[in-house]
């Protein structure tokens, strides 16, 4: 496929390339070639020096953000902020929230696979125009022909070769882009799908464009050569993987999924390198390798000492961080903890890889589920905290070393060690959880399990006056903890600025909220006068349904649960609810900033994004109305 450059001089520009006397007369019956192999030796190069000018933007702006953000931290007041009559000094927060209603809340379906937003979707399209331009610009020949194979064939191969490396990284959870861009691993999950099949569709122009130039006899003749034979191999292993990760197959067998797109990954990688080395082209392809075997070493190394030092996969050793205890909450439902060494830190809303080889199908299967608990518990509100919001500055300025003293010191001993993880049951390993636990032979639920992590980004909720929480079903395990971390915050005094929090959460069963019984009444107990909490848990199985929305639940659930129900801050409703009208009567009654964050189905999802469009108004941020950040964590596989 790759045919080897001539070795006389031939001078396009800047660009010299060699040609043997041989190849000079070659040259003279074929004048395309010598510009065609110009073009596809320097444009991939070009390429790859957009592709790293648009990155250092990116951080640039990254880097800059988080130290304008830090500057703000460092001089913002408690005074809130209050409504009145319009004034032009908001029109930079009218233009940041239309800007924000457009490319982050206007979202795009592909069937019921992908939603993309606007961002997504353009940042999609422009890298597969990108790449197609580069593969296709300048490519009639000397004759006239438009589109000469004998320009592109190459050039479309080199460039899918040297986006390898780039496309390895966005899918990788220990990756560079990450650390400069901010962008967590699983957003830049989109556009590694993306890259994927646009790379799978430049490799087919490739081998496309080697038949229509050489003919059925050329191929033939080229099939007896090792490094045709290794081409073939990286596109059928290329595309076999493309074709294991559409969403229908992956949601139904991830785990077939997962061990096909850790082979095929290693096939087409040693593959396409002695393909492309053949030309000496090798220097494209190993740094793909380098960033696939980086990201599992730390992962290798991650898992070694987060688990005690050492690996229990097999044998019957053990300690107590790497015990997991199973609680069934219901046939749908699963409550597990893991015990955790004290240098393990996460930050609220993180997610980390769960495996319990005892239970998973292969010693190497791992599972990423959120994280549903804190690093540290809720410290009661004591008398030196405020409870009106007015505070000295030696409290403003409470540094994080002193919050985990006085966290620890206030919590009994032991909680802040637990990793909890809320399950909900699917086909594969949850069910095979589910079993396992239920199963009669089990006597006390423990099981020996290892964890990866702590991976994603997830937003702080600090520093925003109001915070709207949402989530569905499992949908808890991302938004407890920020609800934990606000009270936490709030009892300490370490975020004054924020007045109101509200969660609502929708579940189908009311025996779900034993799942967070526990860690939710006690971080209620005594908590800050100064912070108003509305806990609304909506219970949508139609069995449930009553005419008074304020009827509690009446089930068989625990004494802890039913406490829960009966506290000041916790309403129970019944009916899905309605997230329109959760969303206009807090931002009407809001000012300030206001964050928004929502976990669940895509449906839920698009109701919040629709409802914050509407809600919030340019007018109404003259006005002195809030300005909203708002962020989605989708369910995906």
């Amino acid at each position: 496929m790759f045919h080897s450059p001539p070795t006389m001089d031939f001078d396009l520009g800047n660009l010299t390339l060699p040609l043997s006397v041989d190849a000079q007369t070659a040259a003279k019956v074929n004048p395309d070639r010598a510009p065609s192999h110009a073009r596809t030796y320097a444009y991939p190069k070009y390429v790859w020096y957009s592709l790293a000018s648009f990155i250092a933007l990116i951080s640039v702006c990254h880097f800059t953000i988080k130290f304008v953000s830090w500057l703000h931290s460092r001089t913002r007041t408690v005074k809130p902020a209050t409504r009145g009559p319009r004034s032009l000094r908001r029109i930079p927060a009218v233009v940041l929230n239309v800007v924000r209603n457009v490319v982050f809340r206007i979202t795009v379906s592909f069937g019921r696979s992908y939603t993309l937003n606007l961002t997504e979707l353009f940042l999609g399209c422009a890298y597969i125009a990108f790449l197609f331009t580069w593969a296709f610009i300048n490519t009639t020949n000397l004759e006239g022909v438009y589109i000469s194979p004998q320009y592109y064939a190459n050039r479309a191969g080199l460039i899918a070769a040297t986006q390898l490396p780039f496309l390895i990284a966005l899918g990788m959870k220990n990756n560079i882009l990450t650390l400069l861009t901010g962008i967590s691993f699983d957003k830049l999950n989109i556009l590694h799908r993306i890259a994927a099949r646009t790379l799978c569709v430049l490799l087919w122009t490739h081998a496309a464009g080697h038949i229509i130039e050489n003919g059925t006899a050329g191929n033939i003749e080229d099939l007896q050569e090792t490094w045709f034979r290794c081409g073939i191999m990286a596109i059928s292993a290329f595309t076999l993987l493309c074709l294991f990760s559409v969403q229908p197959l992956r949601s139904r067998a991830y785990e077939l999924f997962l061990i096909a797109h850790l082979f095929l990954v290693l096939i087409m990688l040693g593959a396409v390198y002695y393909h492309v080395n053949n030309n000496g082209l090798g220097y494209y392809i190993w740094p793909s390798l380098m960033v696939w075997g980086l990201d599992r070493f730390l992962r290798l190394i991650r898992i070694f000492f987060v688990n005690g030092g050492y690996l229990t996969l097999f044998g019957t050793k053990t300690s107590p961080s790497l015990r997991a205890t199973i609680e069934v909450i219901s046939p749908q439902f699963l409550r597990v903890k893991v015990r955790r060494p004290d240098f393990f830190r996460w930050s609220p809303g993180q997610l980390a890889y769960l495996s319990i080889p005892s239970v998973s199908a292969m010693p190497w299967e791992a599972h990423p589920f959120t994280i549903a608990s804190i690093d540290g518990n809720i410290p009661r509100a004591t008398d030196g905290h405020s409870s009106s919001g007015e505070n000295s500055p030696s409290e403003k300025d409470v540094s994080f070393e002193s919050e985990l003293v006085t966290a620890q010191t206030l919590l009994p001993p032991g909680y802040s060690k637990e990793l909890v993880f809320l399950l909900r049951v699917h086909d594969g390993f949850t069910k095979r959880l589910l079993h396992a636990a239920s199963s009669p032979t089990t006597t006390n639920r423990a099981f020996n399990a290892y964890i990866d992590g702590p991976y994603c980004s997830p937003p702080s909720v600090r520093g925003f006056e109001t915070v709207l929480l949402f989530g569905g079903g499992s949908g808890i395990s991302f938004i407890l903890p920020l609800l934990l971390d606000v009270i936490k915050a709030a009892n300490m005094a370490v975020n004054p600025i924020c007045r109101k929090v509200v969660m609502v959460w929708a579940i189908r069963n009311p025996e779900h909220v034993n799942a967070i019984s526990d860690d939710l009444l006690r971080a209620l107990d005594g908590v800050s006068e100064s912070l108003l909490i509305d806990i609304c848990i909506h219970v949508t199985a139609s069995n449930h349904n009553s005419a008074n929305d304020d009827e509690k639940a009446s089930v068989s659930i625990s004494d802890t649960a039913t406490k829960l129900l009966e506290a000041q801050h916790v309403r129970v409703l019944s009916g899905r609810p309605d997230i329109t009208a959760i969303i206009k009567s807090e931002v009407d009654g809001a000012s300030g900033s206001m964050s928004v964050n929502v976990c669940g189905t895509a449906g839920l999802a698009e109701n919040v994004r629709s409802a914050l469009r509407a809600a919030s108004t340019p007018s109404d941020i003259l006005k002195g109305g809030p300005s909203i950040r708002l962020h989605v964590e989708a369910f995906g596989m």
